[in-house]
C-alpha cells in the first residue's frame, strides 16, 4: 500500500510539474508573440486586437495553470485559496478591460495627435482613474474584504485632501482646460500675467514661458486659466508693431508719411526683421499739443524681433527725418501773463 500511495504522489507531482511547465512555456510564448507583433502592427484592428488581448492572454495562462498545478495536483506543496485564484482572475479581467479602453483610444487618436489641446491624453487619465479606481474595489470585493468602511474613510480623506491641495487641484484643472481650449502651444509667443516670452513647457500644474530677457517664469495654470493671454503666434507667426511719431508743426505731411514708409523699405531690404505680410500704413492721427502726431504701422517677421525691428526702424526714421530736414519737436509751453503791472515783476 505504500509503495501504490508514493507512486500515486509521484504521479501528482509529474503530472502538477508537466502542468505548471507547460503553463509557463505556453506564456513565454503568447507575450513573445505579442511582443513581436506589437513591433510590425503600427495601426488599425489587428494591432487593436493584440494590444488589447495579447499580454492578458499570457497572464490568465499563467495564474490557470498554476492554480490547477498546485490546488490539484501539488496542494501539500502550496494550497492556493479559491478566493485569491479568483481575485487574480478579476484583476486580469480589470486589466484587460484597461487595455481594450487604452487601445481604442490610440486607434482614435493616434500618437501624433496625443499632444496638448487633444482629447486622447485627458480621455486615457478619466479611464485610468475610473477603471482602476472600480478595479479595486472588486478585488477587495473578491477577496471579502469590507470596503465599507474604507469607502467612508475614503470619503473624508478626500475632503480633507481637497480643502489642503485646492490650489494644487485648481493648477490641475487649469491644466486640463489648458489641454482642451488650446490657447498655445509649446515653441508660441504669447503675453500673459503681463509677461512676454516664448512658451518652453506646458505641465499638468504649471507652465514655463521664457521671457525676452532669458528668464524662466513659470505660471500656475489656475491663473493662466483666469487671465488673458495674446498668442502672437496664431494665427499667423507675424507681429504688427504701432509706432507713435510726433514731428513739428508746419512740416509736409504727405513728406513725413513718405520717408516713413521709406525708412520701412530700407529696412526691409536690410534686416530680416520685417514682414510685409500686412501692409505698411503712415497715418496721420491728430493735431497735438507741440507736434503733428502720426502712427506707423509696420510687421515683425517673428515675435522673437519685436524689440529689433522697433529698434531698426526708429534708427531709419531719425536718419531720413534728419536727412530731409524734418524737425522732430519737444514739448513747449507759451506762458501768457495778462494785466501785466507796468512796473514788471
Amino acid at each position: 500500500m505504500t509503495n501504490v500511495g508514493s507512486m500515486l504522489e509521484l504521479d501528482e507531482l509529474f503530472m502538477g510539474g508537466g502542468i505548471l511547465l507547460i503553463g509557463l512555456c505556453a506564456t513565454i510564448g503568447v507575450a513573445l508573440a505579442t511582443h513581436i507583433l506589437l513591433r510590425y502592427l503600427h495601426r488599425g484592428i489587428p494591432r487593436l486586437f493584440v494590444n488589447s488581448f495579447g499580454y492578458p492572454i499570457a497572464g490568465y495562462i499563467l495564474v490557470t495553470t498554476t492554480y490547477i498545478a498546485f490546488h490539484t495536483y501539488m496542494p501539500d506543496l502550496l494550497n492556493i485559496d479559491a478566493k485569491y485564484y479568483s481575485a487574480l482572475i478579476v484583476f486580469l479581467g480589470v486589466w484587460t478591460v484597461y487595455r481594450i479602453c487604452m487601445s481604442i483610444v490610440e486607434h482614435l487618436f493616434p500618437v501624433e495627435d496625443q499632444g496638448p489641446g487633444k482629447v486622447g491624453p485627458i480621455l486615457k487619465f478619466i479611464l485610468r482613474v475610473v477603471i482602476w479606481g472600480l478595479g479595486a474595489m472588486m478585488i477587495l470585493n473578491t477577496l471579502e474584504i469590507n470596503i465599507t468602511p474604507l469607502l467612508a474613510g475614503a470619503g473624508i480623506a478626500g475632503v480633507a485632501v481637497a480643502l489642503a491641495a485646492q490650489d494644487v487641484l485648481g493648477n490641475i484643472f487649469g491644466g486640463a482646460v489648458l489641454y482642451v481650449d488650446t490657447p498655445f502651444r509649446v515653441g508660441d509667443w504669447v503675453k500673459v500675467s503681463g509677461q512676454f516670452g516664448e512658451v518652453l513647457q506646458i505641465g499638468p500644474r504649471s507652465t514655463r514661458i521664457k521671457t525676452l530677457d532669458a528668464q524662466l517664469m513659470t505660471i500656475p495654470n489656475s491663473k493662466i486659466a483666469d487671465d488673458a493671454v495674446i498668442n502672437f503666434s496664431a494665427p499667423q507667426e507675424y507681429m504688427l508693431i504701432r509706432l507713435k511719431i510726433g514731428v513739428a508743426y508746419g512740416s509736409d505731411v504727405e513728406l513725413v508719411k513718405k520717408t516713413m514708409k521709406d525708412a520701412v523699405d530700407n529696412v526691409f531690404a536690410a534686416t530680416p526683421y520685417l514682414s510685409h505680410d500686412e501692409p505698411v500704413e503712415a497715418n496721420f492721427l491728430s493735431f497735438g499739443d507741440s507736434s503733428l502726431n502720426f502712427e506707423l504701422v509696420i510687421c515683425a517677421a517673428k515675435p522673437l524681433y519685436y524689440y529689433a525691428a522697433i529698434d531698426a526702424v526708429n534708427c531709419e526714421v531719425d536718419r531720413l527725418f534728419r536727412e530731409r530736414n524734418i524737425s522732430i519737436p519737444f514739448p513747449q509751453r507759451e506762458v501768457r501773463i495778462l494785466n501785466m503791472p507796468d512796473h514788471g515783476l
